[in-house]
């Protein structure tokens, strides 16, 4: 028998959650850690539409990226995803900014998708006492701004790619998963001839732009969505007595006008 305890032991052990953000919010969030598990859904958020899913599909377990409770809760509707949750005897656990840094974690997998040789040196903290977040990889041969924004739509499966033109060609650079803004400055620092990210504010683009950085902006969703697949193949090795499944509704909830 598989249990949630089970499964966030694995979890701990290759993305550790003492090593998230002081301020996140990973864990079992939502249920009985010695509940059997028979079927997992992954997804990004555990949003309503991935509940309907899970009650449909009877899945014991929700693996999300991001935490549905970030702050305190002072109140739950039978509306809130919280809520249907516990009335449904779904479990949920978030693995965040620990599986963000981890090694192997979404970052590492970022590089691999774009085909880029694997990140040896970390970018830095966001805040001190903090974890370090970002890789940084070199390229065998200089690519130009335009490549490099078309290699992450083909890797993220972008709709949308926005970016800034630096002044040099591309070898050296620095990537993040999601949100990366205060990273953008350290990444320059540290001799990036371009950074990626999935989600900038304008001012970012505006230093970019001054100081001749190439800043890619690839998409919160895009950038971190990729992790269900992989982790759902790495958790089947371990637990092959249980099925997990990305959730088919772990999907952007944006549309774009192009």
């Amino acid at each position: 028998m598989t249990t949630v305890k089970q499964i966030y032991d694995y979890l701990n052990k290759i993305a550790p959650f003492d090593k998230a953000m002081k301020a996140d919010n990973c864990g079992v969030l939502i249920g009985d850690n010695d509940a059997e598990v028979k079927r997992v859904l992954l997804c990004l958020d555990a949003t309503n539409k991935v509940i309907d899913e899970a009650i449909t599909k009877k899945a014991d377990l929700i693996i999300a990226h991001h935490p549905l409770m970030f702050f305190g809760v002072s109140k739950l509707c039978k509306s809130d995803p919280e809520y249907r949750l516990i009335a449904a005897g779904i479990n949920m656990i978030a693995a965040h900014t620990n599986l963000d840094v981890a090694k192997g974690g979404i970052t590492d997998l970022m590089l691999t998708k774009l085909g880029y040789p694997p990140g040896n040196e970390v970018i830095g903290s966001c805040k001190s006492g903090d974890p370090e977040f970002g890789k940084i990889t070199e390229l065998p041969q200089a690519i130009t701004a335009a490549e490099l924004a078309h290699e992450c739509q083909n890797a993220f499966g972008c709709k949308v790619v926005r970016y800034v033109k630096g002044d040099k060609p591309i070898r050296r650079i620095g990537v993040c998963s999601g949100a990366g803004n205060d990273l953008v400055e350290l990444a320059l620092q540290k001799g990036c001839d371009a950074y990626i990210c999935g989600d900038l504010r304008n001012d970012r683009f505006v230093f970019a732009a001054n100081y001749g950085l190439t800043l890619v902006d690839a998409g919160h969703f895009h950038t971190e969505n990729i992790f269900c697949d992989d982790l759902a193949a790495r958790l089947t090795k371990a637990f092959p007595k249980a099925q997990f499944r990305k959730s088919a509704n772990s999907v952007d909830p944006c549309r774009y006008v192009i």
